[in-house]
């Protein structure tokens, strides 16, 4: 089976939710036996050399870099205020990349190209012109509904503004291309029925962002595990920077009168100066880190403060294989199966929070009966092994239409 990846950052190496996403099908499509070929973006943002990749991911992928600069330019953006299309999904276009393509394309008879993200939508057209192959959409987020949320917290009405702005064309690019696509899936359910409700009537499933069990080292009742809050996500990344910020001023500052040996330990990519300077008691920041396991590993309660976004935290289930106490809003959580209170602890407001932080702090076995009921739990729901074959399932349904 001859199988496209084309992906809108790297996959590799997977460092951050996006990429292990998508390094996770390709590592499962290879242990099927597929015959998996990685055409991907690179950016300013997202960049790899891929003369540092290991030689055995290059031989078994097959991966190929395309430069496109999608950096936002002022002037560019300003001139698409009075354009139909999104600015988010047209700096994703490049005619360059575009050739590449079609050069891969007219090389190998692929049997399914599969799309990563809908940012990459406007090379559509040209995979159909250039191939026969089923052209399968993997759309991670609903992206509109991540600039919907931020516009509805944002407090600044010209910002507001534009941010529905950019929410509106999203919505309408991305429903007029949904059923130009052979099939789709997404990573949540509800995901999944957000798109069926829009009026997409392809075939469509959800397949969560699982993990290797067998590469997961839960550390159960660790002694070295410090008694302390940890958030790790893309520091670069609106929605969390939203959430953190709402969760140092309105949340942290209390418990810290209360809890005031309790630290809140943050590491996370690219962070802008103004959170390396952020100066709150108790709060570490880190920033970078190399080794995202060991952090988790070294510390107890997860805070996932999300009010806005879309998909799934891989964050989480990562947090939930090793062993830790989550505490999230319902956004951050979603797409994740859990029984709250039992494995996962959900809270929206500045009251919860503190109840929730309250309760972990003061009663280890409330503490430890919570993390190993999340352990149990992500093994059951989100192995690798277990997702994997629900895709392939998939796949060949697309295949024998």
């Amino acid at each position: 089976m001859k199988f496209l990846q084309l992906t809108n950052k790297p996959p590799f190496p997977p460092m951050d939710g996006g990429a292990i996403g998508m390094n996770n099908i390709s590592q499962g499509l290879i242990n099927e036996g597929y015959n998996l070929k990685i055409f991907s973006v690179n950016t300013h943002k997202h960049f790899v050399d891929i003369a540092n990749l290991p030689e055995e991911y290059i031989s078994k992928t097959s991966i190929e870099f395309g430069f496109i600069d999608t950096r936002i330019k002022n002037i560019d953006a300003l001139i698409n205020l009075f354009s139909s299309k999104s600015y988010n999904i047209k700096r994703f276009f490049d005619k360059k990349f575009e050739s590449k393509l079609i050069e891969i394309l007219l090389s190998i008879d692929f049997d399914i190209v599969q799309m990563e993200s809908i940012f990459l939508m406007y090379y559509l057209p040209t995979i159909r012109k250039y191939s026969k192959a089923k052209v399968i959409l993997r759309a991670p987020n609903v992206e509109f509904k991540i600039w919907e949320r931020l516009a509805h917290t944002e407090k600044n009405i010209l910002k507001k503004f534009y941010l529905k702005l950019l929410a509106s064309r999203l919505k309408k690019e991305e429903m007029e291309i949904l059923n130009k696509f052979d099939a789709l899936y997404t990573v949540t359910e509800s995901d999944m029925k957000i798109f069926q409700s829009l009026g997409a009537n392809i075939p469509m499933t959800y397949i969560p962002t699982g993990m290797d069990v067998t590469k997961i080292v839960h550390e159960k009742n660790n002694l070295a595990e410090e008694l302390s809050l940890f958030h790790i996500g893309a520091l670069d990344w609106r929605p969390n920077q939203e959430g953190l910020m709402w969760f140092l001023e309105n949340v942290w500052d209390k418990l810290t009168n209360e809890f005031p040996d309790l630290k809140f330990y943050l590491a996370g990519r690219r962070p802008p100066q103004w959170i390396k300077n952020l100066s709150f008691k108790n709060l570490i920041i880190l920033g970078e880190i190399d080794d995202a396991e060991a952090f988790i590993n070294a510390h107890s309660i997860m805070i996932v403060p999300l009010f806005s976004g879309s998909g799934m935290r891989v964050k989480i289930v990562e947090g939930m294989m090793l062993g830790k106490a989550i505490i999230s809003t319902n956004i951050g959580a979603e797409g994740i199966v859990f029984d709250n209170g039992c494995d996962i602890i959900i809270a929206d407001t500045e009251e919860e929070f503190i109840s929730a932080i309250r309760l972990l702090v003061n009663d280890s076995e409330k503490l430890q009966s919570l993390k190993n009921n999340a352990h149990t739990n992500s093994k059951k729901n989100y192995s690798d092994e277990v997702l994997t074959k629900k895709l392939i399932d998939f796949l060949s349904n697309i295949l024998s239409v």
